[in-house]
């Protein structure tokens, strides 16, 4: 459907035109319900506490210029829907210059709802927002329970730099059920993510410091170098910090803070920025 058939909704309601047919219904009901003439009036489900709608959390890592799925839910085991037809929320965004959608006005819809059902969404660039619907067919009964009910992807620019925060919110969220009476449903928890670092290299791991000269140093080796203002910490087992690495230094000699010779044995390494942990792993040191 074209943005200016959606626009022209309230004139043709208004003219009393009976060119609203199924798929124009399920649109006015979701997006224009006031204008339209619609009042969704509360049905059986008004008695249960309000459903969260909520943003699964994407699994692993986010670098500069992964696609971020995100996954859009209704309910949960503790907490299930009864008798959900349709589903709209608008979802704003943060990080802007480094954040696009991938596909602007393209929505997959997710098991839950299906089969047979209408999805719609509008990307509004100006506003860092994206509106959504779903809804099953007219003619098809609820669904009871919990899932997932729409996907949607954003890219993330190839130069967003490390550290950078990009947070999605649930706006305005509303359902119905198949007679179009309202559910209470209540928007979840933002979603947060920061863009982490490239995989850093330790190498070679284990090392053996004595001076033979083969493996005697233990190397943090990032493409661009190791930024000044990050510090690499090297602990022994109990989390005692026996070496302190900053300033751009990215090696180890297996000695510590006062120059004495570290026992033999497993370390722990923690590289962090000023923001957050970039990596962490284990150390091994022989002799």
């Amino acid at each position: 459907m074209k943005e200016q058939d959606v626009q022209n909704f309230p004139r043709w309601i208004a003219r009393g035109s009976t060119f609203c047919c199924e798929r124009l219904r399920f649109l006015c009901m979701l997006f224009l319900a006031g204008t339209c003439g619609f009042n969704l009036q509360p049905g059986f489900g008004q008695s249960q506490a309000p459903v969260p709608v909520t943003i699964q959390r994407p699994e692993g890592r986010l670098l500069a210029g992964d696609v971020i799925r995100l996954s859009f839910n209704v309910g949960s085991p503790a907490q299930p829907v009864a008798g959900l037809f349709g589903l709209s929320f608008a979802l704003r965004y943060t990080a802007k210059p480094y954040l696009r959608p991938l596909t602007p006005d393209q929505v997959v819809s997710g098991p839950f709802l299906e089969p047979n059902t209408y999805n719609f969404a509008k990307h509004e660039p100006g506003r860092n927002m994206v509106s959504f619907a779903v809804s099953r067919k007219l003619g098809a009964s609820g669904q009871y329970g919990f899932g997932e009910v729409l996907i949607y992807s954003f890219q993330v620019s190839e130069d967003a730099p490390v550290g950078t925060q990009i947070c999605f919110s649930l706006e305005n969220v509303s359902a119905n059920d198949s007679t179009g009476n309202a559910i209470p449903v209540i928007a979840g928890p933002n979603l947060c993510l920061q863009v982490a670092d490239l995989n850093i290299n330790v190498a070679p791991n284990p090392f053996t410091p004595n001076e033979d000269g083969s493996n005697d140093r233990v190397e943090f080796k990032r493409e661009g170098g190791m930024p000044a203002e990050w510090t690499i910490l090297i602990m022994d087992r109990d989390g005692r910090i026996v070496r302190r690495l900053a300033n751009g230094e990215n090696t180890w000699n297996g000695r510590d803070q006062q120059q004495r010779e570290a026992l033999p044995g497993v370390y722990l390494y923690l590289i962090q920025s000023e923001v957050e942990v970039v990596q962490r792993g284990v150390l091994g040191l022989v002799r």
